[in-house]
């Protein structure tokens, strides 16, 4: 990495943090001026020093993550800012195997392992702070008839995981013990994920406070022409054909969903990253 570049992605992931945490969103100025500067300043170290090595590597660095951050941000995972954010620090780093493990795999490492304690502790207040629709909304999901057709398949499989165990060695016992406990375990964590979405992740925006990569709930379809899908995030064309709509009077308010604000936890990986580097290595 270009030394110079710490410090670019130290005070782009504290902005990007401020603004994620007080809008929701990442402006896209921010994230395509750090994907410039990641460019730059390796064409320029690849000049001075007459090794295009440093080129190379940001555009690795920047295809590499460009992949996961599709892949999460088409699966709904992430939005469309984090996405862009993964893509610069992706530019601004590089994908260097000359010093033993690039440190961009340990970065993409420590972003998922510290995303998802984050993630357990912010949706943990977002339980506390909207406890009574959390609880309806929990219910309302766990008996609903797919979600009850569902749980009576996991209870069977839990059981017939369980069962077994009786009749194998003790390693194996072991093994069906975890196997029934992460059906167990998957299933009421995906009620439990649903109902904190249904109570705490979802509200309703005017049409014109609508942002691109914006998550709609509910799919949009009029006279026949789909508008926009709920399968992924709006885009600009979509705003302004839903303008449109709502200058005929034919829609308001449109229902979306907000995400948890993941880029702290960018921020605190990258810290992680520059203060330990390999701390894998404490475990061998």
């Amino acid at each position: 990495m270009i030394p110079v570049n710490y410090s670019f992605a130290f005070f782009g992931l504290f902005f990007a943090s401020i603004f994620d945490l007080k809008t929701r969103e990442i402006p896209d100025w921010l994230n395509y001026s750090l994907i410039a500067v990641g460019f730059s300043s390796a064409l320029i170290s690849s000049v001075k020093y007459s090794d295009y090595g440093f080129l190379l590597r940001s555009l690795a660095g920047f295809l590499l993550f460009f992949a996961i951050a599709m892949l999460l941000y088409k699966t709904g995972q992430w939005g469309g800012g984090d996405a862009k954010t993964l893509m610069a620090l992706g530019a601004l780093i590089g994908l260097d195997f000359n010093k033993g493990v690039p440190i961009l795999l340990l970065l993409i490492f420590n972003i998922f392992i510290v995303g998802a304690v984050y993630g357990f502790f912010w949706s943990g207040f977002l339980v506390f702070k909207n406890w009574i629709k959390f609880k309806k909304a929990f219910r309302t999901i766990l008996l609903s008839k797919n979600v009850i057709r569902i749980r009576k398949i996991v209870i069977v499989a839990v059981l017939f995981f369980l069962a077994i165990s009786f009749f194998i060695p003790f390693p194996f016992k072991v093994l069906m013990f975890t196997f029934a406990a992460m059906i167990f375990f998957l299933f009421y964590f995906f009620i439990y994920s649903k109902a904190i979405e249904t109570s705490a992740m979802i509200k309703s925006v005017s049409v014109n406070k609508l942002t691109p990569g914006d998550w709609i709930v509910d799919e949009i379809v009029i006279k026949g022409k789909k508008v926009c899908d709920s399968k992924e995030g709006v885009s600009k064309e979509q705003i302004a054909e839903l303008l449109k709509l709502k200058k005929a009077h034919k829609i308001s308010k449109i229902r979306i969903k907000e995400g948890i604000p993941f880029m702290p936890s960018f921020f605190i990986a990258f810290i992680i990253t520059l203060l330990f580097n390999n701390w894998l290595v404490l475990f061998v």
